[in-house]
């Protein structure tokens, strides 16, 4: 099996080792089901820390009293645990070699983008406090 070297440069940079090749159908087929249930839970944590960070907390919190500005360190929190589960699908993506992971890493890399944007937003509104 070739291994081209933007995959090389991947498995380096998500510091895993690539597998040699994949066993028998049956362990193949449940890698990727493995692979695809970790992308589905990636964008499921996704969809509903955008419903908590932007639509809940910001009027929920203030209609039982507590201050918009105590939920940045709710949020940075959620933007960490988001970076994280990316992070690791990705990593689970490379190391089984799985098909479709270069499709997938643009839309990671689109969300890694914004979580960090995000992310620095909210420390510098902390820091601001």
């Amino acid at each position: 099996m070739h291994v081209s070297r933007a995959d090389n440069l991947m498995t380096r940079l998500l510091l895993i080792r690539p597998r040699a090749g994949l066993a028998a159908s049956e362990n193949e087929a449940a890698l990727k089901r493995g692979a695809e249930n970790a992308l589905t839970l990636s964008l499921m944590f996704s969809g509903a820390r955008c419903i908590l960070q932007y639509a809940l907390l910001p009027f929920l919190l203030p209609i039982i009293g507590i201050a918009a500005e105590a939920t940045l360190p709710i949020l940075l929190l959620i933007n960490v645990i988001a970076i994280v589960s990316i992070f690791f699908s990705l990593r689970r993506f490379w190391t089984i070699g799985y098909a479709h992971r270069w499709r997938y890493l643009v839309v990671a890399a689109a969300a890694l983008v914004l979580l960090a944007a995000f992310t620095l937003y909210d420390i510098l509104k902390l820091q601001a406090l």
